[in-house]
Order: structure tokens, then C-alpha cells, then sequence
């Protein structure tokens, strides 16, 4: 577990909870509050702000939170996969934004790129930049990526943290051939960086074999001081991972 604290703005009671049930384990969640106004009562400063984003009051709260923690990112935690609110929310100031449907290793993957300063944009937002110009476009699904045997091996060995020269010495290849295969593996899931691909992985290679361990994500989090972080960070999101929808779904009926 990292000494940076993560902080919680939910209404309901019981998403926090889940949320914390989700992140604690690999985060420190520190202080929660059920609205803007009640962090007030926070005694430290977060390094993070996780917010449970309403739709209408978005904007008020993420100035709230500025104006009292201008030192602590805030990400927003989308209802809905709306492009469009999540580009007015990275427009504020908000570090990140992420999609109901994460599953609960790209979730705390993504608090990790925010934590070192990178901004975390959704998949379904990035077909447009802030600018209205197209920068990114979203990575594909397994299915899409086509991946060769020896791709998907050397994406597995990224995900654990292993540099060139590490999986080259366990493949018996050289260096640049490892080099060659990366460059290939980050153009047909375009993304920018190994972090990048880790949280695909992360996402769509690990969910698809339905084993994807602790351990795993947290040696994938060692991807990230391992090269020079990109500006901006795009966590995909798998139809069929509902962890984040779920817990919402729940606190809504328990509402």
C-alpha cells in the first residue's frame, strides 16, 4: 500500500464503501465526506480527491474542492459514459475522469497515473481533444488488436513489470528485436507508452482469461516509473466489466 492518501466525495454511504472495499487495499483512503461542503471538516490535505460525479453540480463542487485543496488533483467518477461530460469536466480542471465500468485493478492503475501527475482520460472521449482536434483515438478490444503468440507474451511480461532487456534475457532475443515487438504491440493497441498497454491488458487481456490477481496489478503499477509518463493516460473500459457499475447500482437501491 502507497502512503498517499485518497479521499472520497460520494451522497451515498454505501458507495463510498464500496469504493473503499475496492481501492483500500492498495491505496490509503483517508477522509470521506458526502459533499464539497463537508470536506471542510478534513483536518489534512488529500494527495488525491475522488469524486462520485452527479450530473447538474459537477462544476460547483469541483470549484469547492479547488478553492479548499488546490494542491490535490480531483478525478471524477462518470454515471454514464458521456463524452461529453467528461470533456466539460477535463475543461475545469479535473486530473481525471473515468467511466463506470473499470474493473477494480484499472481503477486503482489509473488513482496511480493521476497520483504521479499525469491526466486520466476515458477511451470513449478521446476521439475528440479539448481543442476539438483529433490526438488519440481509443484502444480497441482484444478481438481488435491481433495480436500475435509472441505479442501477447511480451504485452504479459510488460504487464509484470519486465524491461527489454529482462524479457529479451527470458525469451532468448535480442534487446532491439524486443524493441521491434513493443513498437508493433503499441501501434495495434494504440496507446503511447507501456503504461498504457498494461492498463489494456489490465482491462481486456487479463479480463478475457477471468484471472487477474492483485499482485499482477500492483507489478503493473512498477511499469510506470519505468519510462518518462506521458501527459495523458487512457484507462479502456470493457463492456462487461461492471465492479464500478455495480457498486453504484447497489447504492442506488439502497438509497
Amino acid at each position: 500500500m502507497t502512503n498517499e492518501s485518497v479521499a472520497i466525495v460520494a451522497e451515498s454511504k454505501l458507495f463510498r464503501a464500496g469504493i473503499k472495499s475496492l481501492i483500500g487495499s492498495q491505496l490509503l483512503v483517508s477522509m470521506e465526506a458526502d459533499c464539497a461542503v463537508e470536506t471542510s471538516r478534513w483536518r489534512t490535505v488529500p494527495n488525491l480527491i475522488l469524486v462520485d460525479a452527479v450530473e447538474g453540480n459537477e462544476a460547483s463542487v469541483f470549484v469547492d474542492l479547488d478553492a479548499r485543496f488546490p494542491r490535490s488533483p480531483v478525478v471524477f467518477l462518470l454515471r454514464h459514459a458521456s463524452r461529453e461530460q467528461a470533456l466539460d469536466l477535463l475543461r475545469l480542471g479535473a486530473h481525471g475522469v473515468l467511466g463506470p465500468d473499470l474493473l477494480a485493478d484499472a481503477l486503482v492503475l489509473s488513482l496511480r497515473l493521476v497520483l504521479i501527475g499525469q491526466i486520466v482520460v476515458p477511451s470513449f472521449a478521446v476521439d475528440l481533444s479539448l481543442t476539438g482536434e483529433t490526438h488519440y483515438q481509443p484502444v480497441g478490444f482484444d478481438a481488435d488488436a491481433d495480436l500475435t503468440p509472441r505479442e501477447r507474451q511480451i504485452l504479459d511480461m510488460i504487464v509484470h513489470g519486465q524491461g527489454n532487456k529482462a524479457i529479451g534475457l527470458a525469451l532468448g532475443i535480442r534487446e532491439p528485436t524486443v524493441k521491434f515487438y513493443v513498437k508493433n504491440i503499441m501501434r495495434k493497441l494504440r496507446v503511447c507508452n507501456r503504461t498504457q498497454a498494461a492498463v489494456w491488458a489490465l482491462n481486456h487481456v487479463a479480463h478475457a482469461d477471468n484471472e487477474m490477481s492483485v499482485g499482477v496489478a500492483e507489478a503493473a503499477a512498477g511499469v510506470i516509473g519505468s519510462s518518462e509518463p506521458p501527459d495523458v493516460s487512457i484507462p479502456s473500459t470493457s463492456p462487461s466489466a461492471t465492479v464500478l457499475s455495480s457498486v453504484r447500482e447497489t447504492a442506488d437501491v439502497m438509497a
